[in-house]
């Protein structure tokens, strides 16, 4: 009796082994398409699809490859200093399932209860836009094995009054070489002037469009889905103003043709909070400039603001080039409470997106705002674009540098703090900061805290 119930036991624990390893039909494939297919799709920006099992198994070592080094799905911020909505990054579940699956020979399941692909059509989601604006048609010079290509292109915008932004939409006409858009207003003629030095649609922009007085509207990137406000609030989208686009293709695009466009819902309510989008750490408020990297150094920078209103924040974009490495920013109250704001710990330049927070973000007024950026300006930084490392300063060009972080923002109302960004999308043991006395540390660094008033 004794050995039959062992028997049965170790049954019980086989089954009970075997139903826990995770398969395609069962695991698998919910993640592959809830993380990976926004790219990894026909006509996408990845190289390859991954829209059938067939197709994930035959991509088994990439994938096992790029996911045990969280290199793939790309989505550089660390959610365990701060968790954001949309985010696209893998669960420690999740990621183990994948591992687990790739390395017990990939089983399939019950196909029958595997999950519906989704459809990637190209088709627009704001179906009725107020406003629609798209560039000219540009074909991509981005050779095979030379340079990605950064280009600006004016696109018109209203003529009419002024209008709130409600939904903004980003369509690239050509989703296999769009690799990220960035869309800008500007009531300057700064972009026409540049566009009408080139024979071609566009010209050449790497850290922005080129004016100093253009504003950001929003972003894409493979994957980003249409960003709307919540009710009651939106951007303001000025008369006259042009959009101005930087579009950002791969090496290898060379030849082959894009003409993004951009549809806009504008606010209908009578009023409307207006939304900002700003560089609230910006160059000028470097705390221990100016922005220089000597080569074959690594240097750390770091910057201080303090808010002089109470805000609501709605997500935060941070921005450098080829050579930065990490970025990590806190917020100290007046009561000295701590806000995690961000962490990237390995910055990608390739990889650059808005992080919209679960819930409004309230920021008293007063708070101060530390950034910890740092550079690798050596041999060892692989996307370093020079070899041998060349002096780089602060500029928009390929090789040079900037420090900067938008913060998507308005005045604090009492509630925003309850109103959830999880419906919207800018689509889209970690050791903890503390106060001591009138000092902030971060990563080991000391700065000082210095009882300034409000830029």
């Amino acid at each position: 009796m004794k050995n039959i119930l062992n028997y049965i036991m170790l049954l019980c624990t086989m089954y009970s082994v075997y139903a826990s390893q995770p398969d395609w039909s069962k695991n698998i494939a919910s993640t592959i398409y809830s993380k990976c297919t926004s790219c990894h799709h026909d006509g996408g920006i990845a190289p390859f699809s991954l829209m059938t099992y067939q197709q994930a198994i035959s991509k088994k070592n990439a994938i096992l490859h790029n996911v045990e080094d969280n290199h793939m799905p790309p989505y550089p911020a660390n959610t365990s200093f701060r968790e954001y909505a949309h985010q696209k990054n893998l669960s420690p579940q999740e990621k183990q399932s994948i591992i687990d699956w790739i390395n017990n020979d990939v089983p399939e399941g019950d196909i029958s209860i595997a999950p519906k692909p989704p459809e990637y059509t190209g088709n627009s989601i704001i179906k009725n836009p107020d406003f629609i604006t798209s560039m000219s048609v540009y074909t991509s010079q981005a050779k095979s094995g030379g340079a990605d290509e950064y280009k600006c292109f004016v696109l018109n915008g209203i003529n009419e009054n002024e209008q709130f932004i409600s939904g903004i939409e980003v369509i690239p006409g050509n989703p296999e070489i769009v690799h990220h858009v960035l869309v800008y207003q500007d009531t300057s003629s700064v972009g026409d002037s540049l566009d009408a030095l080139t024979p071609e649609p566009g010209y050449d922009g790497l850290g922005g469009v080129g004016s100093n007085t253009a504003t950001l509207l929003g972003v894409y990137a493979p994957g980003t889905e249409p960003y709307f406000f919540p009710k009651g609030f939106g951007l303001r989208l000025q008369k006259n103003a042009k959009i101005l686009l930087q579009v950002h293709y791969p090496a290898g695009s060379v030849d082959k043709q894009d003409q993004t466009t951009i549809r806009f819902l504008f606010n209908k309510d009578i009023n409307v909070r207006e939304v900002k989008i700003s560089s609230l750490l910006d160059h000028q408020n470097i705390i221990d400039g100016p922005l220089i990297i000597p080569a074959n150094q690594k240097k750390t920078f770091h910057q201080r603001f303090v808010s002089p209103i109470n805000a609501s924040i709605f997500a935060v974009l941070p921005h450098m080039h080829l050579i930065g490495k990490s970025t990590k920013i806190i917020g100290i109250t007046p009561s000295k409470d701590t806000i995690k704001i961000i962490d990237i710990p390995e910055w990608d330049f390739h990889w650059q997106m808005a992080y919209t927070f679960k819930t409004l973000q309230k920021i008293p007024k007063g708070t101060v705002f530390y950034s910890e950026v740092q550079y690798d300006n050596t041999v060892d930084n692989p996307h370093n674009p020079s070899n041998p490392p060349k002096l780089v300063t602060l500029g928009e060009g390929t090789t040079d540098e900037m420090m900067l972080t938008f913060f998507y923002y308005t005045p604090y109302k009492a509630g925003d703090e309850l109103i959830s960004l999880e419906n919207t999308g800018i689509s889209t043991g970690i050791a903890e900061t503390q106060l001591l006395q009138d000092y902030v540390l971060i990563n080991n660094h000391i700065i000082q805290s210095e009882n300034t008033e409000p830029i």
